[in-house]
C-alpha cells in the first residue's frame, strides 16, 4: 500500500487560479478530465512519486459541491494505492470499519472504494487500484 494521489476541492470561481498557481509550485502541466456522472472535472497533476487532484463541481449538487458548502476549498480526500480494492473493502469490514462507497468506477476508470470519514477520525480515505 502506498499514496496515490491527495484531492483538493475548490469553488468553481476559483478552480483556473487554483491550477495555475499549483502548476507554478509544482512545475507540473496538468490535463483534465470530466467525470459526467459525478458532476465534476478533475485536473490532474503528476509528481515523481503521487499526484495531485484538483476538483471541482460542475454543477450543484454533487457531493463535492456539499463539501464545499460545508468546509469551503480544501483537503478533500487521500488515495492508497492497493492491489485489490474488492479484498481491502473485506479485510477493513472485518476491522469494523465503515465505507461511504464501496465500489465505483474512479477518474481512471479502475475500482475505487472510499472509507467513511466516521471510521477514520474525520478524513475520507480512497483505496484505488489503479493510478494516473
Amino acid at each position: 500500500m502506498r499514496l496515490s494521489h491527495i484531492a483538493i476541492a475548490v469553488k468553481p470561481e476559483e478552480y483556473e487560479d487554483v491550477i495555475k498557481r499549483f502548476k507554478d509550485v509544482l512545475q507540473s502541466e496538468y490535463y483534465e478530465k470530466v467525470l459526467e456522472d459525478q458532476k465534476i472535472k478533475v485536473a490532474i497533476l503528476k509528481l515523481e512519486n503521487a499526484t495531485l487532484e484538483i476538483i471541482t463541481p460542475t454543477e450543484s449538487g454533487s457531493t463535492i459541491d456539499k463539501f464545499l458548502e460545508k468546509r469551503g476549498n480544501g483537503i478533500h480526500h487521500f488515495a492508497l494505492k492497493v492491489e485489490s480494492v474488492k479484498d481491502e473493502v473485506n479485510r477493513l469490514k472485518g476491522n469494523g470499519f465503515m465505507f461511504a462507497v464501496e465500489d465505483m468506477k474512479g477518474a481512471k476508470g479502475g475500482n475505487v472504494a472510499f472509507i467513511h470519514p466516521k471510521s477514520t477520525g474525520g478524513f475520507l480515505i480512497e483505496l484505488v487500484e489503479d493510478e494516473y
